[in-house]
C-alpha cells in the first residue's frame, strides 16, 4: 500500500477507538458478522479454522484486515477464529464509516482493494506451495512468508519482532509441533536464521526462499 494512502487511513483510524487484548484473547469466532474494519496498531494474531480436532491456520501474523475487509465489505459470514498471540493494540471503526470514508478517494478505494486482491493472492500462491513441499521446504516457506508480512531489514538481515510459537507455524503448516521445532533447529544450525531475544532474525532470505522453492 503507498504510503500516503497508509498515512491517510491511519489519520482517518486514529480518530476511532483504540482496543486492547491480551496474549491468548480470541477476538472472532466463526459465525460472527464482522461489521467493523480493523487496522492493528501493534501485536501479532493469528486466524484459523478447525477441521477433525487440528487447527489450521492461515500464513499471516497480521490476518485480521484482510479477514474483516473480505467478510465486512462483501458481507460474509466470519469463518476464522481470530486469536491474538501477543498482546495487541488495533483500531476499530464501524464498517459503514470505513466504506463512506474510503469511497471519498478514488485513489484510497483503489489501493483497499488492491491490497485485499495482494494479500489474497499472496496467502493463497505461497499456501499452495507450502502445504505441497516437504517439512523442510514448508517451515522455510513460512518463515519467508513471516519474514516478507511483517520483517524489517537491517544491515542485511531481516528482523521480526516475535518469535512465533512452533505450535503455531505447525497449524500453518500442517506438521506437529515437535517436526517445526527440528526444522527451526536445522535451520539456524546452518546459519540461516537465528533468534535474538524475543526476535526472530532471518540472516539469508534468499537461501530460505531458495530452501522453499518459492
Amino acid at each position: 500500500m503507498k504510503d500516503k494512502v497508509k498515512n491517510q487511513l491511519e489519520l482517518f483510524f486514529n480518530q476511532f477507538e483504540l482496543i486492547k487484548y491480551k496474549k491468548g484473547q480470541v477476538l472472532f469466532r466463526p459465525g460472527e458478522n464482522l461489521s467493523t474494519a480493523y487496522i492493528e496498531k501493534s501485536g501479532f494474531l493469528r486466524a484459523y479454522v478447525t477441521s477433525d480436532g487440528k487447527e489450521i491456520s492461515l500464513p499471516s501474523l497480521r490476518p485480521l484486515f484482510f479477514c474483516a475487509g473480505i467478510n465486512g465489505l462483501h458481507k460474509k459470514t466470519n469463518k476464522y477464529f481470530v486469536e491474538a498471540i501477543t498482546a495487541v493494540e488495533l483500531w476499530a471503526v464501524p464498517m459503514d464509516e470505513f466504506v463512506k470514508f474510503i469511497e471519498k478517494d478514488i485513489n484510497v478505494l483503489s489501493e483497499v482493494n488492491k491490497k485485499l486482491i495482494d494479500d489474497l493472492v499472496f496467502l493463497v500462491n505461497n499456501w499452495q506451495q507450502i502445504v505441497a513441499g516437504d517439512a523442510t521446504s514448508k517451515v522455510a516457506g513460512l518463515l519467508w512468508m513471516i519474514a516478507k508480512d511483517v520483517g524489517k531489514e537491517k544491515n542485511g538481515e531481516i528482523f521480526v519482532d516475535f518469535n512465533t510459537p512452533h505450535r503455531v507455524l505447525a497449524s500453518m503448516a500442517g506438521l506437529t509441533r515437535e517436526t517445526v521445532t527440528l526444522q527451526i533447529l536445522k535451520l539456524q544450525k546452518q546459519g540461516y536464521i537465528d533468534s535474538r531475544g524475543r526476535k526472530m532474525v532471518i540472516k539469508n532470505i534468499e537461501k530460505i526462499r531458495e530452501i522453499a522453492k518459492i
